[in-house]
């Protein structure tokens, strides 16, 4: 009995953890005329025009961004910036704008 109840905590130990780490991961929901509402994360793939050079911020430096790497912008996207690939539109990376320097 008392082996089931340590595997129980131990099993509602994970569960609780694995949850409270995915609230707090980054992320943006856009609502887009014939898409509908989609809440998009590192790993997924951003609309097309995220993937335009004219998307790109120029000044990720004075934002305190990582520079991005080669085929890679830093673009924002409501009160998120996120480093996308270009070809793939793939996000690498998203970063509160609140945690940001200033």
């Amino acid at each position: 009995m008392t082996h089931c109840i340590r595997h129980l905590a131990l099993a509602a130990v994970c569960i609780f953890s694995s949850v409270s780490y995915a609230a707090e991961e980054p992320s943006v929901t856009l609502d887009r005329p014939g898409a509908g509402v989609k809440q998009i994360k590192e790993g997924d793939n951003v609309p097309d025009e995220y993937q335009r050079e004219s998307l790109a911020l120029k000044d990720w430096q004075q934002r305190h961004l990582s520079a991005p790497g080669k085929n890679e912008q830093w673009v924002e996207i409501q009160d998120k910036y996120a480093l996308v690939n270009i070809p793939t539109g793939t996000i690498k990376q998203m970063v509160d704008k609140s945690k940001v320097k200033p």
